[in-house]
């Protein structure tokens, strides 16, 4: 495979989609001389941005999060409900792993202690994490949970629920339990039925929430 950075793009971003490719075909992180014979560039002239593996991998983490940040701000825009937000929230998540599923599955087996030790990716991750629990608390203070809803482990059931969603989306088997549907319909008829199961109805006199359409 020889792949040629196009005028104007950096070595950097190259290097990335390059690797992400690699990823695709192969299942498994590229070595930097893979990477850099790809390019038709001398792997130290690679180093100069990419210094190893460990380096790429945090590199494609950082740029596949900033990704997500965006799309959960694109599926966000225009909703009101805090329950609904919330519900953006998952389809973004499910949209991102779709385009980009090999960096899904890097970061998910990413190990923490390379994770942690990078304060940008854990500044992604807090981020989300803060907003998920105080869109909760919103929709606590509003009625559509118990007053006394543990929402740290409510978070982390959410989570642990979407993912196990992606995962069989990835292993081609969410449409043997929703026949009849594609995966990305089946995975977001999944996240509304979650959801109706996990929120209490809208108050009465409280303003409509708005619904997916």
């Amino acid at each position: 495979m020889s792949v040629t950075p196009q005028p104007g793009q950096h070595l950097l971003s190259a290097a990335i989609a390059t690797a992400s490719q690699i990823v695709s075909e192969t299942g498994k992180l590229p070595r930097l001389k893979v990477i850099a014979k790809a390019l038709g560039v001398e792997k130290e002239q690679l180093k100069t941005v990419i210094f190893d593996r460990d380096h790429l991998l945090v590199v494609m983490a950082d740029v596949a999060l900033q990704r997500l940040l965006h799309t959960i701000t694109q599926q966000m825009a225009g909703c009101s409900s805090p329950v609904d937000q919330l519900e953006k929230i998952a389809f973004a998540y499910i949209d991102w792993a779709h385009l980009y599923p090999q960096e899904f599955r890097l970061i998910e087996e990413m190990p923490r202690a390379v994770f942690e030790a990078h304060p940008r990716l854990l500044q992604y991750e807090r981020s989300v994490h803060y907003l998920i629990l105080k869109l909760m608390q919103l929709a606590r203070e509003e009625g559509y949970l118990d007053p006394d809803e543990d929402l740290i482990m409510l978070r982390a059931m959410s989570h642990t629920y979407l993912f196990g969603v992606i995962t069989k989306i990835m292993l081609g088997v969410l449409t043997r339990w929703t026949p009849g549907s594609s995966d990305h319909e089946a995975a977001r008829t999944a996240l509304r039925a979650f959801s109706r199961k996990l929120f209490k109805p809208e108050r009465a006199g409280s303003p409509p929430r708005l619904r997916s359409v």
